[in-house]
């Protein structure tokens, strides 16, 4: 699961519990039981589903809007719940790229708890967190009452995502896939899920210094660059969060540096 717009270091921590308990949860489970079906982008997940009824993400990404705002990503491995009054606030899981959900019914999961109790524990945690996330989530924009106008975009391997020498209109963090920095054709970095990058010529106003392609097909959330600074202005958060993703890959161009010179020597 992904929130589509930066977070404080609380709701950070909080998404890593989840994403531990989503593994925990699916490793204790041997098979998921039910029909597994495939959606076409441009489909409503909500309509294949009947009132109560629960799904499992099995590939693909599922962006579920509040009207015509994405407010969270689901991923494999993550729930879809659905009921009527879902309509009523105008919720919907929208297909952006071919996905696939299995249907969950309530026998099967009966079955699973009394199969195993850790299975009924990692899910009531897995629970737990996702209300915790959404209320501080939540909470946090109201404080900073800084909401960011994200948008998604996708490329394909080998796609220019950023051009060395452009300017810098926004700012990235890589949701899916991996992407990698590149000066003057020569390879300087790599970029992981769930890293912000392109944000140091938006911040200091410079044309950028790097290009950046996909080294796989790559979902990649954009913010436009006044908007970030507004972010990191009002959630200090978001800055940390920035500069260790900055620490991280320079300590890593270093290493590939230090790398390079030892095997020319």
């Amino acid at each position: 699961m992904y929130l589509p717009a930066d977070h404080p270091i609380t709701v950070e921590a909080l998404l890593k519990q989840y994403h531990s308990s989503v593994k925990s949860l699916n490793a204790s489970v041997s098979s998921w039981q039910g029909n597994r079906i495939s959606l076409l982008p441009g489909v409503n997940a909500r309509n294949t589903l009947a009132s109560g009824q629960l799904a499992r993400v099995e590939s693909g990404l599922i962006y579920v809007k509040w009207g015509a705002k994405t407010v969270f990503i689901l991923q494999p491995g993550d729930f879809i719940f659905h009921f009527d009054s879902f309509e009523d606030l105008h919720l919907s899981y929208m297909i952006e790229e071919p996905s696939s959900i299995r249907y969950v019914t309530t026998n099967n999961l009966l079955e699973l708890f009394t199969a195993n109790k850790q299975t009924l524990y990692y899910w009531h945690h897995l629970l737990l967190i996702q209300n915790t996330i959404f209320a501080s989530a939540y909470g946090a924009s109201i404080k900073h009452e800084t909401r960011p106008t994200a948008g998604f975009q996708r490329y394909n391997t080998g796609e220019t995502i950023i051009q060395e020498g452009d300017p810098a209109e926004h700012v990235y963090t890589l949701l899916k896939g991996e992407a990698v920095a590149v000066v003057k054709s020569k390879q300087v970095g790599e970029i992981k899920e769930g890293e912000i990058f392109g944000a140091l010529a938006a911040i200091t106003g410079n044309i950028r210094n790097a290009s950046v392609f996909a080294h796989s097909n790559c979902t990649v959330m954009t913010v436009p660059k006044d908007q970030f600074i507004d972010l990191i202005k009002s959630q200090p958060e978001t800055c940390l969060q920035m500069i260790t993703t900055m620490a991280q890959q320079i300590t890593a161009l270093n290493s590939r540096t230090n790398h390079q010179i030892d095997s020319a020597l």
